[in-house]
């Protein structure tokens, strides 16, 4: 694992820890497989790289890490759940079809138009999350 991998783990560590939640090795060795990852993964890829943590033990980490905005859900039309390491707020994604590269967007505009249409909207708005199709520029 390079230096920069190491403060991104630690860094994982100290907002869990902080959020009240324990760390565990198990739980240290998924944040660091994560990481290691760079991209797309989902829970059964974590599973299958740890084969000596529990799929549970995988799942809450995962669950953890999402509800603590430090991975982000990826909607891609298929049966599973994907997921990205998140490096900002809130923020949207490009995906490229051909070949899946993930990029983080940050649309400001957008976010100014969905709060100004709330008022229009039968309820609260509690969250929302967009993901753009694009063909990448190395595809093209």
């Amino acid at each position: 694992m390079v230096q920069d991998q190491v403060v991104i783990v630690n860094s994982i560590v100290d907002l869990i820890v902080s959020s009240g939640n324990s760390v565990t090795n198990s739980r240290r060795r998924i944040i660091a497989e994560i990481v290691r990852k760079d991209g797309l993964f989902t829970s059964e890829e974590i599973t299958k790289d740890l084969p000596n943590i529990g799929r549970a033990t995988v799942y809450r980490t995962i669950k953890l890490l999402y509800e603590l905005e430090k991975i982000c859900r990826i909607n891609i039309v298929d049966d599973h759940s994907y997921y990205a390491l998140s490096s900002s707020d809130h923020h949207h994604h490009t995906i490229c079809k051909k070949c899946n590269k993930i990029e983080e967007i940050n649309l400001s505009g957008l976010e100014k138009s969905i709060r100004k249409y709330e008022k229009d909207l039968n309820g609260e708005l509690v969250s929302h999350n967009l993901e753009l199709y694009i063909i990448c520029q190395d595809c093209n």
